[in-house]
């Protein structure tokens, strides 16, 4: 609720700043750059907001993004509000403006594309009784999972109990810093707090990336037309299918796990450069 509350809070602060920037301005004239200085204040202050309360000091990968949206945002409301004041800041021909925005826009619509296929493998209802499940590993400190592989083991051991023909592979190496590996601690979790049996669950401990999850999970696999679910962070689904394509999964469905909230909104965000990252490997 407070990250609603301060949210609401702060894009309203952008909207005034708006107003108030463009309170001297002729009211029927550049509609159109009023408009997007309507659109980019809030959202250069809660993009700000966003990066210095949640992220900056998460240690996350790629929250600089937050801080250069912001910042874009900045440079375009001070170019828009200088042209529409008839002061442009920097003066753009029209061949470079008309190529400006023809990229800005596809690229605008290519991420709306990509976070609509994210969220929708987001939102997916799990098959029931799926042959196999695939529990992807997260970070693990010391035996103790982390918040993320938690939300996964959880979601693990509810369509375990609701799916009782399933098996479940439990996939993750160990890293540096954890005392067992990621496989093994979503074994012993869901045998102690789930009490799925320990004839249900087959460990792979080797991988250290999805690549290898999925690649080293298959090989517990008996059938090529298996009915295989991906148990991970919903977020990572639409991109964990896209692996497991390559991996030769003929079958596949999501299953997904909720996120650490409101970080899952940056990685959700983030999701958008790993997919487009995959697709340029094909």
């Amino acid at each position: 609720m407070e990250f609603y509350l301060l949210s609401f809070a702060v894009i309203l602060t952008g909207i005034i700043i708006s107003v108030i920037l463009l309170r001297k301005t002729e009211k029927k004239k550049n509609t159109f750059l009023k408009v997007l200085v309507c659109i980019y204040c809030p959202l250069i202050m809660w993009s700000a907001f966003f990066y210095v309360k949640y992220l900056m000091l998460s240690g996350l990968s790629m929250v600089w993004v937050w801080a250069d949206f912001a910042l874009f945002g900045l440079i375009r409301v001070i170019m828009l509000t200088a042209e529409i004041k008839g002061k442009p800041v920097v003066k753009i021909s029209p061949v470079i403006r008309t190529g400006y925005r023809i990229c800005f826009a596809l690229c605008l619509l290519v991420f709306i594309v990509i976070e609509g296929l994210i969220i929708q493998d987001m939102e997916n209802t799990p098959e029931k009784d799926l042959d196999y499940v695939i529990v992807l590993g997260a970070g693990v400190s010391g035996d103790v999972p982390s918040p993320t592989l938690c939300y996964r083991i959880d979601t693990a051991g509810r369509y375990m109990q609701d799916n009782p023909d399933t098996i479940l592979i439990a996939s993750g190496g160990q890293g540096p810093d954890e005392d067992i590996s990621e496989g093994e601690c979503i074994k012993k979790y869901l045998t102690g707090a789930y009490g799925i049996t320990e004839e249900r669950i087959l460990v792979e401990d080797k991988s250290v990336s999805t690549e290898e999850n999925l690649r080293f999970s298959r090989q517990f696999i008996e059938k090529d037309d298996a009915r295989v679910g991906i148990i991970t962070s919903g977020f990572h689904e639409f991109r964990a299918g896209m692996i497991a394509e390559r991996e030769g999964y003929n079958d596949i469905y999501s299953v997904p796990a909720d996120s650490v909230f409101p970080v899952g909104i940056h990685y959700t965000v983030r999701e958008f450069f790993g997919v487009v990252y995959l697709f340029i490997r094909r």
